[in-house]
């Protein structure tokens, strides 16, 4: 009996097959240069706009709004300038590329999938937990005894909090 006789064996290499051909093939970032050929950091304005329409495309992007697609279209610029400039630069040990998230700003990256605050603030940070000089600290905290840990709870599938 051969090693592909196993039935749970044949449906996993397909399985592994399928999923390393639709990986190689939406390798955007790492197959970027070698794709779009990037001799020097300007492009022509059709460069762009057929590039653009080609990721929209890639990524099923469509958009609802009214100048929605020119706005975006005028990030994804920026951050193209952006790719080509860092993948020019020799000394650079990694490339980037385009992927799903081009049309987004940093900060709109930054507050949509990091969870992250606006940096724009002018709140000093508080010192309030801060230990002070000469504070008498303890060895231990069982902060389930002092009341600050709440009990286990289902998260449900998608982790949210019930």
């Amino acid at each position: 009996m051969g090693p592909f006789r196993s039935s749970a064996a044949v449906p996993a290499i397909l399985l592994f097959v399928l999923f390393t051909v639709s990986s190689a093939m939406d390798m955007s970032i790492i197959s970027y240069d070698q794709t779009h050929g990037v001799k020097s950091s300007w492009r022509t304005d059709d460069e762009v706009m057929a590039l653009y329409e080609e990721w929209l495309v890639k990524h099923g992007k469509a958009y609802n709004a009214i100048g929605e697609k020119e706005k975006r279209f005028e990030v994804f610029k920026d951050n193209l300038r952006f790719i080509d400039e860092h993948n020019s630069e020799e000394e650079k040990s990694y490339k980037v590329g385009l992927n799903k998230f081009a049309d987004l700003t940093n900060e709109e990256y930054r507050s949509m999938y990091l969870g992250a605050k606006s940096r724009k603030t002018n709140r000093k940070p508080s010192d309030r937990y801060a230990p002070r000089l000469g504070d008498s600290l303890p060895d231990f905290v069982d902060w389930r005894k002092e009341g600050a840990v709440p009990e286990v709870k289902d998260q449900g599938s998608c982790g949210e909090r019930l």
